[in-house]
């Protein structure tokens, strides 16, 4: 059993890892459609290269065991923020931020060990 369990959090940190390193590189490109978005939300010019740059290195991060829960928890962060705007301005990707925060939150618990020892250091 160790061993399929073992398997699926690989699964879940690539699954999410492509997910947020795919949205880093649209948004780092100056994507039209993000461009736009953050326009729109009222964010400063340039803020979604920011959380490009944030995604990206998430989503790295995520690959790496002794950072994944650094990564999950930086991600968690962003998604939070995501969460705010699309409920301030009522757009139902609230739904997939939350999932999203959901599945982060399972990497975060699944690398509590790495977490703690990063933490006594």
């Amino acid at each position: 059993m160790n061993r399929i369990r073992s398997i699926a959090v690989w699964v879940l940190h690539i699954l999410l890892a492509a997910l947020f390193a795919l949205q880093g590189i649209l948004k780092l490109t100056s994507s039209p459609g993000w461009v736009s978005r953050f326009r729109a939300w009222g964010y400063p010019d340039n803020f979604y290269l920011f959380i490009a740059v944030i995604e990206l290195a998430g989503a790295v991060a995520l690959l790496i065991p002794k950072l994944a829960g650094v990564g999950a928890l930086t991600l968690i962060a962003v998604m939070i923020g995501a969460t705010i705007t699309h409920l301030l301005h009522g757009e139902s990707q609230v739904i997939t931020t939350l999932i999203l925060m959901l599945l982060l939150t399972l990497v975060v618990y699944v690398r509590r060990s790495n977490l703690s020892n990063l933490i006594r250091r």
